[in-house]
């Protein structure tokens, strides 16, 4: 029987290859007749044993059935994620369309059949079991090597590698890392196998971004081992890796090797078109050229083909020949959706020549023909609005940003100047308007009532006019469109009345054809239907609704006439007239308008455009039309502040005088009339930072009276201090921790007030809403009791209940509860004081807090927003390090308990508070990790789709940002891996230079805090600690986890726009860490650029920064294309590691003190 099922399976086979092309069946038919003639030949012999025939018809069946099933999946994926990419020809594409990992999503049902068939392959056809021993072969080392290896079935490394490839292209790369790694030791006598594993796994890490671990494997891969069919492989990954770090140059020959060897005919199109680019982006414009000129000739896809022309167009240094192919292009009907490239294109060749008004009505022209909105629309806006901004036309360079930012990417790299500028100038052309606006009123007012009426009809007139200048454009557009093919109705397709009106495309495009008929092309928006959006704001402003009857023609009212009311109707001349300011008090409400408008475009120019000559004009417009404004005084001393930095002596004396006179009792006249005023501002800038950390380690150590010595002096020395709102913040914190809380509340409530633009009158506001939210919930004014909840709760059914238990789950959401029975007052002071906690150390949006009644006895304060179990135990060990927290733990008796999300939801249905600490003390007590919990927090890069296979090998895991990949035991931890660069151990203990203690102000009585001798602190000399017993780690770091601690970011290779990194830092500081005052400096190492970032008061501070902002997208998108570690340490190991050019043996004292 066994026979026979051999044969037919075989004539299966057989009959299958006739499907396959005929090269291939010339090459392997003679193969399958004669592994078929072999089975029938051996039939009697068992499939189990490890023969000869065995293995080759395993062999069969793997490559022929299997796998091939598998590998039609997995090129029908990689189809598939090619025809879901996008291309954006305005930068430089990719070497592959797998790089923008959204498309892996396309792809992924085939690359999960392909993953299917594989383990399906490798399961049914795997050969493990020994062959019998050939004796008279045994001294061949090469038959010992094949007779040790683990796999036998010489088809089945086919399946393991498709496996780990489908993984790849799922953007997995993570579980591909895993699977390579474990195909290169299972298969590590194959050499060429173990070559093949390492590329792809460089490969993957180049797509994470781990470029530095990349370039390691690369580093140890042997082109010798490699078979000349996998030259192409070796050269690609290079090419890609180069790419990715932005080495054009480097990256053409091994892009001209990988070409060589390219089959694929649509990626050899691609690879052209890049060698292209990159030859144009190295000055190789001859090359770029003919490389330019192949791609035409290769039949590409149309919108390769036309970019192609583009960019060749160019290169010709003949202008006129340019201008002219580029109008012929203009003129082919094919290319109407391109025109915005092409006027963009010849827009560059007036810039080229200086002319820039005729360049600048050429991008305007590409940006109203463009019909994609996509990246070459957004490059078009780009440059239209740097030449705007260039030229100081804020006001058009507004809208070019603004649309801009709403198409490009994070992933740009012109992204955040544009987001940037398009958020400061939206802010300053509200503002512009407002003035535009309420001049025109007022000069409206000022005229004869028939003059009046005369320019309000003269503006109805141009709105009627341009209404219908664009109805008659949109109608020629439509008319167009229409002269193109109608959509044929599907054979069979039967429209009847109950079909949806979305599947039936042709109802679809009607439907649209007929909309913008009536009203043109509209952005999905508020007021959509209104063609003067100015018409909108000025009926809000002036109190009128906004109700569909007023909108525009084509609305009827309830009356069902059609008529709409004149009064708010653009186009009736009462809706104008109504609005101008005609009584003394509507004029005084429009002066109070422009002149608010007025002194914020200042500010808005002074500190954020940074355009000072612009700042200095409008404080002096507002100023000469606002005499009496009390904002006069700021005007002229922000034009002052902006003179000196202009260094215009005589105008900064100017305005210095004009304070000193016109107002001789300001805080301004009292500080300028000081003698040697500007030392003294020179000596606050220097001194301010250094005031301030004294007073945040006395805050710290609860010495309130140092705080407010310390404040008390600030007022008095240097009122004007940009840190004046967080020495007033810490003052009001030291008052809630040592006073009433009615003072309290009185010092947040002044704070906000006085500045209501800080960073720290966020957190005021925040505070006092937290203490609400306590007095609420003491006072029963929240939403009910978790006891009150679970006994409406019981109602639910029997099979609920039984379904519903608590989760083991630690890597989900979860909080810790403080469970108190102490009263409202004492829940207010640890609602504070936990709240204080946070403020001072961890990222304002780190943690949130909650008060609950859980019964009627016991209060809850929740801490949530802990991403797993052992960060919120970490968090626990942090706080308990408090000295006032834990007298206050103590006092209340406080309960510690750490729940996740899930299961704190079931406390609200059928369990109670002791089932979970019974639940908890039984399954996750005794479970925590063993180390410091800080190890689960280690640095890692966001991976998509991280998932598991069915093998041996897990997943890499990046610590550090260093690599580890896990042995073969799953349950091996990981391990941070050190750079490899050979340094030098030094026998001993290294020198650092002197210390200097940070000279703090005397809190003698004899000495006030006028006279206190404060010292700033140079980084360089960190300040004298008491010497300790602190063993040195391998001779040279040690660990002092009280002392001040840094961040460092070093930068091993690429370009770092330290400038655009410090803004965006500095950014997210004030947004999220204002309290610490954090400096940033950069530091130049041995060609590295060193970023430090601090100080932090202790480690488990530094700590916690660095763990949450490594998550943070926006701060780490600043260092795409460099290549970089994250240190972390006090200012002697990180002194001493950088001195020592010992960063290698660093990373392993960083592990054993910091990431465990």
């Amino acid at each position: 029987m066994q026979f026979f099922k051999l044969v037919l399976l075989n004539s299966e086979l057989l009959l299958r290859t006739l499907f396959l092309s005929t090269d291939f069946l010339k090459a392997k038919i003679q193969h399958i007749i004669l592994l078929s003639l072999l089975v029938v030949l051996a039939g009697g012999c068992s499939m189990k044993k490890n023969t000869w025939s065995t293995r080759n018809f395993k062999a069969l069946n793997t490559r022929f059935n299997v796998w091939y099933n598998g590998n039609t999946s997995y090129e029908e994926g990689l189809k598939a994620i090619a025809q879901a990419h996008t291309e954006d020809y305005s930068a430089i594409i990719p070497l592959y369309p797998i790089s923008r990992h959204e498309n892996a999503n396309s792809g992924k049902s085939q690359m999960d059949r392909a993953i299917e068939k594989s383990r399906k392959a490798i399961k049914l056809y795997s050969i493990k079991q020994k062959p019998e021993r050939n004796i008279r072969k045994w001294s061949d080392p090469e038959y010992q090597l094949w007779y040790n290896q683990n796999e036998f079935n010489p088809a089945l490394i086919e399946a393991w590698i498709m496996l780990a490839k489908s993984e790849f292209h799922k953007a997995d790369f993570i579980g591909s890392v895993g699977t390579f790694t474990y195909i290169s030791r299972y298969y590590k006598h194959d050499k060429d196998i173990v070559a093949q594993c390492q590329l792809w796994i460089a490969r993957a890490y180049g797509e994470m971004g781990w470029i530095y671990e990349a370039e390691q494997v690369l580093s140890k891969i042997k082109q010798d081992d490699l078979k000349s069919t996998n030259t192409g492989l070796y050269a690609s990954v290079n090419a890609d890796l180069l790419l990715k770090k932005k080495q054009y140059r480097e990256a053409i020959p091994f892009l001209e090797l990988t070409l060589k060897n390219e089959k694929d005919k649509l990626q050899k199109q691609r690879i052209n078109f890049l060698l292209a680019q990159l030859y144009r982006k190295t000055g190789k414009s001859n090359d770029a050229f003919k490389a330019f000129t192949e791609v035409t000739k290769m039949n590409p896809p149309y919108e390769m083909d036309f970019n192609a022309r583009i960019y060749r167009a160019e290169l010709n240094p003949n202008v006129s020949a340019v201008r002219k192919e580029l109008n012929k292009m203009l003129k082919n009907v094919n290319n109407k959706d391109f025109h915005d490239q092409i006027y963009y294109t010849l827009g560059k060749t007036y810039m080229a020549q200086g002319d820039t008004v005729q360049a600048m009505k050429l991008y305007e022209k590409s940006v109203e023909s463009s019909t994609r909105d996509g990246f070459d629309k957004a490059l078009t806006l780009i440059t239209l609005g740097d030449l705007y901004y260039n030229k100081q036309n804020y006001i058009k360079a507004q809208p070019c940003y603004d649309e801009a930012s709403k198409i490009i990417t994070v992933d740009n790299e012109d992204y955040a100047r544009v987001e940037k500028r398009a958020i400061t100038l939206s802010e300053l052309v509200v503002q512009h308007e407002i003035v535009i606006l309420q001049d025109s009123l007022q000069k409206l007012a000022s005229l004869p009532e028939d003059k009046r009426l005369e320019a309000v009809n003269r503006v109805i007139e141009k709105l009627i006019a341009d209404e219908k200048a664009a109805a008659e454009a949109e109608t020629a557009k439509l008319n167009q469109e229409d002269d193109g093919p109608e959509l044929m109705q599907p054979i069979g397709f039967n429209q009847g009345a109950g079909d949806w009106y979305f599947y039936n495309p042709s109802i679809v495009k009607s439907g649209q054809r007929d909309f913008r008929k009536k009203w043109g092309t509209r952005k999905l928006e508020d007021n959509w239907r209104r063609t003067n959006k100015s018409s909108a704001l000025f009926a809000e402003e002036t109190g009128t609704t906004n109700n569909p009857a007023e909108v525009t023609e084509g609305t009827e009212n309830e009356a069902g006439t059609g008529a709409t009311s004149t009064t708010s109707d653009p186009k009736s001349p009462e809706f104008y007239l109504k609005q101008i300011p005609m009584t003394p008090a509507a004029i005084k409400k429009s002066n109070r308008e422009i002149a608010d408008a007025l002194f914020n475009m200042g500010m808005i120019y002074k500190d954020k455009v940074e355009d000072y000559p612009m700042a200095i004009r409008t404080f002096d417009e507002f100023a000469k039309r606002f005499p009496a404004d009390k904002r006069v005084e700021d005007a002229y001393y922000h034009a002052y502040i902006v003179s000196t930095r202009l260094s215009d002596e005589a105008a900064a004396q100017q305005y210095k005088t004009m304070l000193l006179t016109q107002f001789p009792k300001s805080k301004y006249a009292e500080i300028l009339s000081q003698p040697n005023y500007g030392g003294r501002m020179e000596k606050m800038i220097r001194t301010q930072d250094s005031l301030y950390r004294v007073t945040y380690d006395a805050y710290n150590r609860s010495d309130f009276a140092t705080v407010r010595k310390q404040v008390e002096f600030m007022k008095a020395e240097y009122p004007l201090s940009t840190l004046m709102p967080k020495f007033l913040f810490l003052d009001a914190l030291s008052t809630g921790k040592s006073d009433s809380q009615t003072n309290f509340e009185t010092k947040l409530n002044s704070l906000v007030e006085k500045y209501p633009e800080s960073d720290v009158s966020a957190m005021s506001k925040d505070i006092i809403a937290l203490m609400k939210q306590g007095r609420e919930a003491k006072t029963g004014s929240t939403h009910g009791s978790l006891l009150s909840r679970r006994e409406e709760s019981n109602t639910s059914t029997e099979t609920e209940i039984k379904d519903q238990q608590f989760s083991t789950e630690k890597e989900s959401k979860h909080r810790l509860l403080l469970i108190t029975s102490a009263d409202k007052e004492g829940m207010n002071k640890l609602l504070f004081n936990v709240a204080a906690y946070n403020f001072t150390r961890f990222m304002v949006k780190d943690f949130d807090l909650v008060v609950n009644q859980i019964d009627s006895l016991n209060s809850s304060l929740s801490v949530t927003n802990f991403d797993s179990y052992d960060e919120a135990l970490w968090y626990l060990s942090s706080v308990s390090t408090d000295p006032d927290l834990r007298t206050l733990f103590d006092s209340f008796n406080t309960q510690k308990l750490i729940i996740s999300e899930e299961n704190y939801a079931l406390l609200r249905t059928v369990f109670t508070l002791e089932d979970y600490q019974l639940f908890h003390q039984k399954n996750l007590a005794n479970n925590t990790v063993a180390s410091n919990t800080t190890a689960n927090l280690a640095i890692k890069k966001d991976v998509k789709q991280v998932t598991t296979a069915s093998k041996p090998a897990t997943s890499a895991v990046k610590q550090n940002n260093e690599v580890v990949v896990p042995q073969n035991k799953p349950e091996t931890k990981p391990e941070v891996k050190p750079v490899t660069k050979p340094e030098t151990k030094p026998e001993k203990p290294a020198e650092t230079k002197p210390a200097t203690q940070i000279a703090q102000p005397q809190t003698a009585q004899n000495q006030t805090p006028a006279q206190a001798n404060v010292t700033p602190p140079v980084r360089e000399t960190p300040p004298a600690v008491v010497q300790d017993d602190v063993p040195l780690f391998k001779n040279l770091y040690a660990y002092r986890e009280k002392e001040e601690h840094y961040m460092a970011v070093a930068v091993l290779s690429g370009n770092l726009d330290f400038d655009k990194f410090k803004a965006g830092l500095d950014k997210y500081h004030s947004q999220n860490y204002a309290m610490l005052n954090l400096k940033i400096q950069k530091e130049s190492v041995n060609k590295m650029q060193v970023i430090i970032i601090g100080p932090f008061v202790d480690a488990n501070v530094a700590k916690s920064y660095m763990f949450r902002t490594v998550r943070e997208t926006a701060v780490m998108e600043l260092l795409k294309g460099t290549d970089y570690r994250n240190l972390l340490g006090s200012q002697r190991n990180l002194n001493v590691m950088m001195q020592q050019n010992a960063m290698n043996i660093y990373f392993e004292f960083m592990k054993e003190y910091y990431l465990k």
